[in-house]
């Protein structure tokens, strides 16, 4: 009889041992759900207050560059020659932040308090098994 008692209380702990291993993994996982969320959330509006400082400041500058392109051409004796040359620095700066931006990118990290717990639910179950 004890045997058959050790047997259904092993049963019962291992099922309970299940059933608190997928509560753990759905919790984790709606964790990482909502901090996905938020971050999206927390992008989507900087990325439209970006596109609108952008939009503003992009005609200001179309016009101070055309000015300093047409300024650039009467020193050189050549209105199609100073856009030109204005118009290469432009390119050759745009390229290098946009360069840097893809770097800065590539390094970002998502989710991180959610790695973070996983990390610290690995350890636990090392450590007691």
């Amino acid at each position: 009889m004890t045997t058959r008692g050790q047997s259904a209380s092993l049963l019962e702990l291992a099922t309970r041992l299940i059933a608190d291993f997928r509560r753990l993994v759905e919790q984790r996982f709606e964790l990482l759900k909502a901090e996905l969320k938020q971050e999206a959330m927390s992008a989507g509006k900087n990325l439209g207050i970006l596109a609108l400082g952008a939009l503003g400041a992009s005609i200001g500058v179309v016009f101070l560059l055309l000015a300093l392109g047409l300024w650039v051409g009467h020193l050189v004796g050549s209105t199609p020659g100073g856009l030109a040359i204005v118009g290469g620095v432009l390119a050759l700066t745009g390229g290098g932040l946009g360069l840097l931006a893809i770097k800065n990118l590539q390094r970002e990290r998502l989710a991180r308090q959610t790695v973070r717990e996983l990390r610290r639910d690995a350890e636990w179950i090392r450590r007691g098994a």
